[in-house]
């Protein structure tokens, strides 16, 4: 009867260890989901961020565009008298 105890008592002792070791590597398993997850949001985060200032910027240079289109069309516009004012406007 004492070897059935011990036995019984060593198979009881494996059973927990082994629940145990399988917590801990599931618990270790959820957290690198977690953190997996944290990881990409962050970076879905930054690229919205990215792409708002790329189109902010994208605005910016067709404004600029416009301004200079509207600046070209001016100046070929002028006769030669306005030709000489506009360079004695550069030089100061």
């Amino acid at each position: 009867m004492d070897s059935f105890s011990n036995e019984a008592g060593k198979g009881c002792t494996i059973s927990l260890i082994s629940a145990i070791i399988c917590i801990i590597i599931s618990f270790i398993i959820a957290e690198l989901h977690y953190r997996s997850k944290t990881n990409n949001s962050n970076i879905v985060i930054s690229d919205i961020e990215l792409q708002k200032r790329n189109d902010s910027l994208k605005i910016e240079v067709d404004n600029l565009d416009s301004i200079k289109n509207a600046k070209v069309i001016e100046v070929k516009a002028l006769d030669n008298d306005s030709t000489i004012k506009l360079f004695y406007q550069l030089i100061k």
